[in-house]
């Protein structure tokens, strides 16, 4: 349930409590201040029957008092000497009560009548008056739910109005690029939302400003590896081509191609590359995986044909780098590493296998997290890889991954469906 249908439902309840507590209020002073009168009345008039009584030369006056709504009954041995009104006894009470006769009711009240050792009973017919606290009661109820109701409406209006500023905030907090935080900007009053505004620019300012700062020594360090690791593969390559058989030669230019690529992929994450516009062009994936296996020689290739697609070649390189150099790094070298290409309706899928250990189950769901790296490399290749795929329309994930080796599946789409729907993000085009 929403925050505002939260504080909609609780003014809702509030209003409803406090109706009704104040309907009850009046209904029952109401009720009570009645029957007081009405008791009021009855007490004179037995009184006054009492008195009539004891003075014979009276005597007459009080039976003009009886009437249609007046019941008047003297009793002695507990049976009706004389009566006015309903013929039925009238109940023994010891105080003012209330009976209900059919359709009629009646306050009862009683007097002792000391000449026969008897009792005079007296009955007013309140039908009328128990029928206006009803209506009363009834008008409370229409009136509290029409209350209710133009208190409720008027509460979700208000709470509208008054999480108005918050929702948008939520809204432009949801439209803000994770990569580049920006702020929000805050219409409204000055209170706990405009609190919370500031709070939130404020701890977005400082992400903004840490990510920059991570940023710039990224690309520091990155340029500091760059540049010493250059020129030791160069070396080590020459070296290398004077005397192939030199294991040692061998693994150590390996190594230093390695962090070589390492601090190329550390370059494109600290100058926010994988955030910026593509220069597409038509090529084949082909040629991408070849070039790729003249720098790791001994993986295995099967490319089933041609697979046109439209990209980055600089960077769909490095996606399928990554993705060997990961599988490489898994096997521990290059023999037992196969790259294979197919071609299925509308795509065109990659695929490259290792023999390695495998990856567990917590592994494989944090591979693509940047900074993870299950032991293995520096947490940056398959984040940047899966993230250039992306880019070209395509996903990269885990295929497989058991005791036996992983296999890593890049799918893009292939030329027509690229045609059949064209990217709607703005790209650069490489002039010829």
């Amino acid at each position: 349930m929403t925050l505002r249908a939260r504080l909609g439902l609780w003014s809702s309840l509030f209003a409803v409590l406090v109706v009704g507590m104040f309907g009850a209020l009046v209904y029952v002073s109401y009720q009570r201040q009645l029957e007081g009168q009405l008791t009021a009345v009855l007490r004179h008039d037995l009184a006054r029957v009492a008195t009539l009584l004891d003075e014979p030369s009276l005597g007459a006056s009080f039976i003009g008092a009886a009437s249609d709504d007046v019941v008047l009954q003297f009793v002695a041995d507990g049976r009706v000497v004389l009566g006015w009104g309903d013929p039925a006894p009238l109940p023994a009470v010891d105080r003012p009560t209330r009976i209900v006769r059919g359709e009629r009711s009646y306050l009862v009240a009683q007097a002792p009548w000391r000449a026969a050792n008897g009792s005079i009973r007296l009955a007013h017919d309140i039908t009328n008056a128990v029928n206006a606290i009803a209506g009363v009661g009834r008008a409370l109820i229409v009136s509290g739910a029409v209350v209710v109701l133009l208190a409720t409406l008027a509460a979700l209006i208000g709470v509208r109005r008054m999480l108005r500023p918050l929702t948008d905030l939520a809204g432009q907090t949801r439209q803000l690029e994770p990569a580049t935080p920006g702020a929000v900007t805050y219409r409204g009053p000055r209170d706990e939302v405009s609190d919370l505004a500031i709070g939130l620019n404020e701890a977005l300012a400082a992400i903004k400003e840490h990510r920059e700062q991570e940023r710039a020594f990224l690309l520091e360090v990155a340029h500091e590896l760059a540049a010493p690791l250059t020129l030791v593969h160069y070396h080590l390559d020459g070296l290398r081509r004077q005397d192939g058989d030199d294991a040692r030669l061998r693994a150590a230019s390996d190594a230093a191609r390695e962090l070589l690529r390492t601090s190329q992929d550390l370059l494109v994450v600290a100058r926010g590359e994988l955030d910026r516009a593509m220069t597409y062009e038509l090529l084949d994936l082909r040629q991408v995986i070849e070039r790729i296996a003249t720098e790791y020689p001994g993986i295995a290739v099967d490319v089933d044909g041609p697979a046109e697609v439209v990209g980055d070649p600089e960077r769909l390189m490095q996606v399928v780098r990554n993705l060997v150099r990961n599988a490489v790094q898994a096997q521990g070298g290059t023999e037992g590493v196969r790259v294979r290409l197919r071609t299925r309706p509308g795509e065109h899928v990659l695929e490259v296998h290792d023999g390695g250990p495998g990856m567990d189950a917590d592994t494989r769901s944090r591979a693509f997290v940047r900074g993870f790296s299950g032991g293995r490399g520096s947490g940056v290749g398959l984040a940047v890889a899966q993230s250039l795929a992306e880019r070209h329309g395509g996903q990269v994930h885990v295929a497989s991954s058991t005791a036996a080796g992983t296999v890593m599946e890049v799918v893009l789409p292939s030329l027509d469906a690229r045609l059949a729907d064209p990217p709607t993000a703005p790209v650069a085009v490489r002039q010829a």
